[in-house]
């Protein structure tokens, strides 16, 4: 079969790494990246704290293991050539406690099984002479762990797709995908400018006067803006944490109709008040929860007001888009994109939603988890608790009974402290903003079935999400068991990220690469965590997967 068309949704790093593998194997296909953000690594890829993975705490033998070593192969000759920064600085792990200390030697064990180099346990005196201000009672260490900037990777490796011809298409919705026999065919929208989730760091000025802007292929040419995500409110709530767990939490919850039923989600005030209404936490975020109900009424209110004539929807119309503040936007007319040979589709956040588009399997859903980052400027490190503070990585142990919990305290590349990250339940799968929400995105969480059952397993980080502002001082305080002498006055908002986990029916996270083929048509159902990493391994076996049975 001869390629000549073949068009990649998604320009985080992932989707931009298979674009450029594409170019390398098929120098004459003509390449089209698809995004509705205005510039690569809007998303996931562009809000990271930048640790390379070492690959300590990867399964011996596991598919995750070998893309991680793999990865690690590519990666490091490629940053060294693109000039992509990049730092090798250590990492060291830290146990507080015995139970730590148990899961910390296991990790270890992993460790030495996938021969990652120099990595050792140190002893609670060994731990001052690699980084002298952290305290506990074991520490591991990986001596050539790095950092680097994920952003600019993903933007080198931009440039490479442009290089060999490719171009991106900005500003696109996909909103449909059909699969046919010879052929896919993609349907898509533009974004209106107001809405566009922008891109920041290098990655955010990438975008050329050769990319196109818009849904049409004779759509009006320019490049991104170069807006970078603003800083968060920096006051801090003085809200804290609570331990406690709710044991009753059904498996699934009531019914509730969104987007999909034409009408407003109702009753989550409620359903959230009937399964966490004795607990703590829920008894100090009960007016914020009532604030969720109000807004999600009032949203439904002016777009009911905005329907000519009070008539109702017709089967047809493609659903309203809620804004990040809860308001509605009318859609733009849906069309028909083009029709290529290949199409590969890494949605991050997206991916069931264009999965189900495609008419393949809902499962695994794609759950979102803001993950908050913090910051202590560089400026700010020369006083006495700064300078030494953290001379590298270090980061807290891994907890498989508490999988959004592990934090860490970063040296940046631009010797500033990175804090993070501080994972919670979204309001939206693209809501960066503190106070904003996505109607569609909260009805599609709350109707996973998967969600409740992994709630009553890890009912502390479902009580994070219902509250809009997290306890800063409590997550700094949480850090400071380990680094006591991090002061906390110096501690600022930073980014925030979201991640998109998949989570099967029965609430398993997925956390392994999962590809789905039907055809021509090849979809990034799950990654691994640490897939920034991995990502030109990944890209090698998305790229072998898409191609079976092809020939050039």
């Amino acid at each position: 079969m001869s390629i000549s068309r073949v068009a990649v949704v998604g320009a985080g790093i992932l989707g931009v790494a298979a674009a450029r593998e594409v170019t390398m194997r098929f120098p004459a296909a003509e390449v089209t990246v698809f995004d509705k953000a205005d510039a690569v690594a809007a998303h996931q890829s562009g809000h990271t704290s930048g640790i390379v993975d070492s690959g300590l705490d990867q399964e011996p033998g596991s598919a995750e293991a070998e893309l991680t070593k793999r990865g690690l192969q590519l990666l490091l000759p490629y940053m060294a050539e693109a000039g992509v920064p990049y730092r090798e600085c250590g990492q060291l792990l830290i146990a507080q406690n015995t139970d730590e200390a148990e899961r910390l030697e296991e990790i270890f064990a992993r460790a030495k099984d996938n021969e990652v180099p120099g990595a050792r346990l140190l002893e609670r005196h060994e731990i001052g002479a690699v980084e002298p201000a952290v305290r506990g009672v074991l520490g591991l260490f990986s001596p050539h762990a790095a950092i680097a900037d994920f952003s600019a990777l993903t933007a080198a490796l931009a440039s490479d797709v442009r290089a060999a011809g490719g171009t991106f298409r900005f500003g696109t919705e996909i909103t449909g995908v059909d699969a046919m026999s010879n052929e896919v065919r993609l349907r898509g929208r533009p974004v209106p400018a107001d809405d566009l989730p922008a891109g920041d760091g290098a990655a955010a000025g990438e975008s050329s006067d050769e990319d196109e802007r818009g849904a049409n292929t004779g759509g009006e040419r320019g490049s991104s803006r170069e807006d970078a995500v603003d800083d968060r409110d920096s006051r801090d709530d003085q809200v804290h944490d609570r331990d406690h767990r709710d044991d009753q939490v059904r498996d699934r919850p009531r019914t509730y109709r969104g987007e999909e039923g034409r009408e407003p989600v109702i009753g989550i005030a409620d359903e959230l008040r009937d399964r966490f209404g004795g607990q703590d936490w829920f008894k100090q975020a009960e007016s914020t929860i009532g604030e969720w109900t109000q807004k999600l009424s009032d949203s439904w209110s002016r777009r009911d007001d905005s329907r000519t004539g009070g008539a109702e929807s017709r089967a047809g119309d493609t659903p309203s888009k809620s804004r990040r503040d809860g308001s509605v936007r009318d859609a733009a007319v849906e069309e028909v994109l083009g029709a290529f040979d290949i199409v590969i589709v890494c949605a991050g956040l997206q991916a069931d939603h264009l999965a189900t588009a495609a008419g393949l399997d809902a499962e695994p859903r794609i759950v979102p988890f803001p993950s908050d980052f913090y910051r202590i400027p560089a400026a700010d490190t020369d006083s006495p608790a700064g300078t030494e503070v953290v001379r590298g990585i270090v980061g807290s142990v891994p907890d498989p009974q508490a999988p959004f919990t592990e934090t860490s305290i970063v040296r940046g590349l631009d010797d500033g402290l990175i804090l993070g990250p501080n994972t919670f339940v979204a309001l939206g799968r693209e809501t960066y903003d503190r106070h904003g929400f996505d109607l569609a995105d909260i009805s599609s969480t709350a109707r996973s079935k998967g969600f409740w059952k992994l709630a009553a397993q890890t009912a502390k980080t479902v009580a994070r999400g219902a509250r809009p502002l997290v306890s800063r001082t409590a997550f700094v305080d949480g850090i400071r068991r380990f680094v006591p002498e991090l002061d906390p006055t110096t501690v600022v908002p930073g980014t925030r990220g979201v991640r998109a986990q998949a989570m099967t029916a029965d609430g398993e996270l997925v956390d392994e690469l999962t590809v789905t083929k039907r055809g021509r048509l090849t979809m990034v159902r799950s990654v691994p965590k640490w897939a920034a990493t991995s990502a030109l391994a990944i890209a090698e076996t998305i790229v072998d997967r898409a191609f079976e049975n092809t020939t050039s």
